[in-house]
Order: structure tokens, then C-alpha cells, then sequence
């Protein structure tokens, strides 16, 4: 069965400098929900993520001119939880899906339709204990989607589609004038170009053989981010194909229907020893 995405792995955290040197973090304490006072430190940070998506899902309102003209979009929110517990420096990104716009106007006022529906969400947020780290109170900052889809008889959200099952294969950015026919094969075209450009040989391999085959299995999620990822072959090897595959950037997601799904995709990658 497909593990569900939980939202800790949307949540980006800081990392402090001091100077010129780098302080590790050592210790980093959640904030705290005031309906998660009783809840021990050490169980913080999963009391945050179940209340902040069932605040999401309490707020959740789709924006009545989206849903008129049937559009659908995910949106990326950045927050911060300041040293006060307040919620600030607040941005949202939206892409839509499943539809073009040939005017650059109607497409930045359909993303700002989104946008804003899911900064008013965040906005509603209450105000919190402020996090700490290694003791000292500080700031915290975030990362969450937010899925704006139409309703439908069928909900198949958790339902994982092999690349040549699709409709249309996941989408690089700033890919223009290409078909859904065309969109496989040129999916697959720029994950091969990518693996080339930051592939390299491990150098303190020794292994004898010139050549190494390692198969990466990825799924690119609805929301168009890559959270699963697969390998087989030699240790050294898996490792390396895994860290250029990380190195892939946000896509547009792949749709059937008009409604983003995600796609598996199972990439070979081929050392050679140079």
C-alpha cells in the first residue's frame, strides 16, 4: 500500500549563522499550538502537523470565481512563526493545472484568486507558543501545499499511475507548445538530460567493472514535488543516481482528466567510467 505524505516532510527549516561559522543545530523545539499545551516536547512536532492540517481543513474555501470557471491549482505557502508566536512574513505560489492561459494578465489574476484563498487560511492561524532552538527562542519557517481540486464522483488522490498510463506526463518548468502525446517522451528526454549533466563516477569506487547499471523509481507527487524515491543496484551507485534525481526541480504534475495525479516513472542509469 502507498504511504500518505504527511506534512513534515513540506516543512523546511532553517539553518542559523553566526559569523562566519555555521552553528549545528542541535535541539529544536516545535511551536506550540495552544491545543497542544499538555502534549510532551517530545510529541510536538506531530501535535503541530495534525492541527495545522486540520486547520486547513476547517478554513478550506474554494474560491467561488476558480470554481465557476473550473480551475484547479496547488499552491506552495511560506510562512514563519515569529519569536512572538504570531504567524508572518507570509507567501503563496500557485500553479495551476490542467489549463493554459495565453494572456499573462488572466493567468497572474488566476493564480492570485488562489493565492490569496490560501493566505487567508494561514492568516487565521492562532497565536502560538514561539519555537526554540537549543534552548533560545526563534523563529520557525514552513512550507505547506495547499490542493485545490474540483469535486469528483471517484476520489483516486492516493492512486499512483505508471508514466505511459497517463494523459499527460509530468512537465519540466517552463515547457511550452508540446501535446499530451508528446509529453512522455519528452518527460523522459529531460530526466535523461538531467542525469547526464550531474551524473558523475564515484571516485573512491572499487568496483571493477566500467560500466554500472542502478534503476531509480520515482513518483512525482500530485502537487508535482518528488517524495518517493526507489533504487536498486551497488551501494556508492544508488547513492549517487539518488542525489542527482533529488536535484530534479518542482514539475507541473502529470494529469488524467484535467486532475493531477501522480506518476511513477522508473529512470535507468547508466555509470561509465571514464
Amino acid at each position: 500500500m502507498r504511504k500518505k505524505i504527511t506534512l513534515l516532510m513540506f516543512i523546511a527549516l532553517f539553518q542559523f549563522n553566526f559569523s562566519q561559522e555555521i552553528q549545528v543545530v542541535e535541539e529544536e523545539e516545535f511551536p506550540i499550538f495552544p491545543i497542544c499545551n499538555l502534549v510532551p516536547s517530545s510529541k510536538q512536532n506531530i501535535c503541530f502537523e495534525e492541527t495545522i492540517s486540520e486547520h486547513i481543513e476547517n478554513n478550506f474555501v474554494y474560491p467561488k470565481a476558480a470554481m465557476e470557471l473550473k480551475l484547479q491549482a496547488v499552491v506552495k505557502v511560506f510562512f514563519e512563526i515569529n519569536i512572538n508566536g504570531k504567524v508572518d512574513k507570509i507567501f503563496a505560489k500557485a500553479s495551476l493545472v490542467g489549463v493554459k492561459f495565453d494572456e499573462q494578465e488572466a493567468l497572474l489574476r488566476a493564480n492570485q484568486i488562489f493565492e490569496q484563498a490560501s493566505i487567508d487560511i494561514i492568516n487565521k492561524l492562532p497565536l502560538m507558543k514561539p519555537g526554540k532552538v537549543n534552548g533560545e527562542i526563534a523563529p520557525f519557517p514552513f512550507q505547506i501545499p495547499i490542493t485545490y481540486r474540483l469535486p469528483r464522483l471517484s476520489d483516486n488522490s492516493n492512486q499512483v499511475y505508471p508514466i505511459d498510463s497517463v494523459e499527460w506526463a509530468p512537465l519540466f518548468p517552463e515547457t511550452n507548445d508540446i501535446s499530451s502525446d508528446e509529453s512522455k517522451s519528452y518527460f523522459k528526454k529531460r530526466i535523461d538530460d538531467h542525469i547526464k549533466r550531474y551524473l558523475r563516477f564515484p571516485k573512491k569506487s572499487k568496483n571493477i567493472n566500467d560500466q554500472v547499471m542502478v534503476f531509480v523509481e520515482i513518483v512525482v507527487e500530485n502537487d508535482g514535488n518528488i517524495y518517493e524515491i526507489t533504487s536498486f543496484g551497488p551501494d556508492e551507485f544508488r547513492k549517487e543516481a539518488e542525489r542527482v534525481v533529488k536535484k530534479i526541480p518542482p514539475l507541473e504534475p502529470g494529469l488524467n482528466n484535467n486532475y493531477p495525479v501522480a506518476v511513477s516513472y522508473t529512470i535507468p542509469v547508466n555509470f561509465k567510467r571514464k
